[in-house]
């Protein structure tokens, strides 16, 4: 499992000391790295060159539906959003996409 963000290094290296998500991933990639945000076709044609994914048989999680609409126009196949990503505001309308209601739901099931 991989997590993706659009988070610059430094910050995902933050977040994870403040929020221990980091072993439940096998790697955690920055969209910096590769010079695109995860909106472009250009990071996702960069991810699966490294990664190696199958968009097919991948399930791709975000909060941003732009993003979403990246991935599926990619062709990433399962697609879910979450619908409160901050707990400190409402949950929001997740249009045409399936959702869970915050991170805390899938760190359950990991």
């Amino acid at each position: 499992m991989i997590m993706i963000t659009n988070a610059h290094r430094d910050s995902l290296s933050l977040k994870m000391e403040r929020i221990e998500l980091a072993p439940y991933f096998e790697r955690l990639i920055s969209s910096h790295d590769y010079g695109f945000p995860k909106e472009s076709q250009h990071f996702w044609d960069a991810l699966k060159a490294e990664t190696a994914f199958d968009p097919a048989r991948s399930l791709f999680i975000d909060d941003t539906l732009p993003i979403l609409r990246s991935a599926r126009h990619f062709g990433v196949a399962h697609l879910l959003a979450v619908s409160q990503p901050n707990s400190q505001k409402g949950p929001k309308d997740t249009e045409e996409f399936a959702a869970v209601d915050d991170y805390r739901e899938l760190i359950k099931t990991l």
